[in-house]
């Protein structure tokens, strides 16, 4: 693995989503000061239709980064931009479909929204300016791949970056200005649309042979099995749309469209976070794809997949309780007392996002390899269960049940993707990693009842603030380091962040003897 290639993107990533999450929490606080909040709740809503129309891109691109790993370690240009130009194809026709099903999908809406605090004619106008974002996105954004798999992540984030900063604060702007809808939202759908433009044209310059037409035959097609993988990962897609792109939709349907402005507010810290998150793994998802089509050998990739499975677990532990811990008191400082949802949704919410923090290991080793139709059928189940646990819990327990139906779905997701790697590809006991991570979840539900336990009474203050910081840092520390304590792997993975350390040491060093 190139730790100082997969250290650098992870950082910049890291630090650029932080800024970015920063400005979207002071935007969101000023668009409620001036507009509707029922809008936050109509993006939300059209947010989820459109991943659901995401089952048309049919996995193209996580197909074609799987077969440009090995054709970028071998430095195949010529299939590399045969790949590429492939790719940019595909989305075109991509692209027209979401088109046509985006406007299929608007007759649609009268069923998920009960009432309309705006006349239909603006509603519809929100529509398909977004879903026009949308569409847009296919026809720019397929070049990226190129930088993530190459390891060179960070020149797509820091476009992302500054053009995002811009963008917002013209956003904050017109939104005092003028306190229009409309202006704000066609800004913030040129924002992915003008940093994907900037994208392309620096690869037109990095990568020349990518500008060149490619003829591609129907035996580049069938022997890299492209139509039998898309046939299989739209299965993973119509399931993933229908369990991950739902929820809005039914609390909608079930709570009121006011309600999915509220969860929206918790969906924009969530989603910080987890972009955070995401940008953190991306690099090291693109080393694992590297290291795998590399000669090294079983046994040494199963001590990093370790490595990397210890640090999931320390990072869904602190980042679970930090839901629990600080999601209401944020919300309450942040955009006031109305704006809360129970308790009750915050517990299943942290708990959830645990078990998806926690198994990112599985999921980033799971990428690169392709061949999915070995847990095709877990994705379908997920997909069922959340869709009939949500719908039937909302009807008694309202938004605490559909989250409750996402976290049950999920756990067919993670089995499936467990199966597959721990099973298959490194032939591990899948019941021994299993009760492995039972047992982690049973500290963490002790850490939890200690912490909630702890801050619940606590003022919502500065000083409250800082006691529940203390007790956040404080409780995983102890309890997670002890349980690991003889874990061969977490003195490796101990040895891992030296290493990081040294990496960054090194740099700092290098900076100050530069400006001496």
């Amino acid at each position: 693995m190139n730790t100082k290639k997969a250290l650098k993107n992870s950082t910049i990533s890291t630090l650029a989503q932080i800024v970015t999450l920063f400005f979207q929490l002071i935007n969101r606080r000023i668009f409620v000061t001036f507009l509707n909040v029922d809008y936050l709740g109509y993006h939300s809503l059209f947010v989820n239709v459109f991943l659901l129309l995401s089952v048309a891109e049919a996995g193209i691109g996580n197909i074609v980064s799987f077969h440009l790993y090995r054709e970028i370690y071998e430095n195949n240009e010529e299939e590399i931009g045969k790949l590429m130009y492939l790719y940019q194809c595909l989305y075109r026709v991509i692209a027209i479909i979401v088109f046509f099903l985006g406007c299929g999908c608007y007759c649609f809406l009268p069923y998920f929204i009960r009432e309309s605090s705006i006349s239909w004619s603006f509603l519809s106008l929100i529509y398909f300016l977004q879903l026009g974002g949308v569409v847009a996105g296919y026809f720019l954004s397929y070049r990226r791949t190129i930088y993530i798999v190459t390891q060179q992540e960070y020149k797509c984030i820091e476009i992302d970056l500054y053009t995002s900063i811009v963008i917002q604060i013209i956003q904050l702007l017109t939104l005092a200005l003028f306190k229009n809808y409309l202006i704000y939202l066609i800004l913030q759908i040129s924002t992915t649309i003008i940093s994907s433009f900037i994208i392309l044209k620096k690869t037109d310059r990095e990568y020349p042979y990518l500008n060149k037409r490619y003829l591609v035959k129907k035996e580049d097609i069938k022997k890299r099995n492209f139509l039998s993988d898309a046939g299989n990962f739209i299965i993973h897609r119509i399931s993933y749309a229908i369990y991950g792109g739902t929820d809005s939709i039914i609390i909608s349907a079930f709570c009121g469209v006011r309600t999915v402005a509220l969860y929206g507010s918790y969906l924009t810290i969530q989603s910080g976070v987890t972009q955070i998150l995401n940008r953190f793994f991306n690099p090291l998802q693109a080393a694992i794809g590297n290291i795998i089509h590399s000669e090294r050998k079983k046994a040494e990739l199963w001590d990093q997949f370790e490595v990397i499975d210890i640090l999931c677990h320390f990072l869904a532990n602190y980042l679970s309780l930090g839901f629990l811990i600080f999601y209401q008191p944020v919300i309450q400082i942040w955009l006031g007392k109305t704006f809360l949802l129970p308790d009750a949704f915050v517990i299943i919410f942290s708990a959830n996002y645990y078990f998806v923090t926690v198994w990112e290991s599985v999921y980033r080793y799971r990428a690169v390899f392709g061949g999915y139709k070995q847990d095709r059928v877990y994705m379908i189940y997920s997909a069922i269960l959340n869709l009939i646990i949500s719908v039937c819990l909302a009807k008694r327990i309202g938004i605490v049940g559909i989250q409750i139906g996402t976290m049950i779905g999920y756990f067919s997701i993670a089995f499936g993707r467990i199966k597959f790697v721990i099973g298959d590809y490194f032939n591990r006991s899948i019941i021994k990693y299993l009760v492995k991570h039972f047992i982690l979840f049973l500290v963490v539900i002790f850490e939890g009842a200690i912490c909630y336990k702890l801050t619940r009474k606590i003022d919502i203050n500065c000083k409250g603030m800082i006691y529940r910081g203390i007790m956040w840092a404080v409780v995983p520390a102890i309890t997670s380091s002890f349980v690991n304590l003889r874990n061969p792997y977490f003195k490796l993975f101990l040895r891992y962040i030296k290493n990081v350390k040294a990496i960054i040491g090194n740099r700092l060093n290098l900076k100050n003897n530069k400006y001496k």
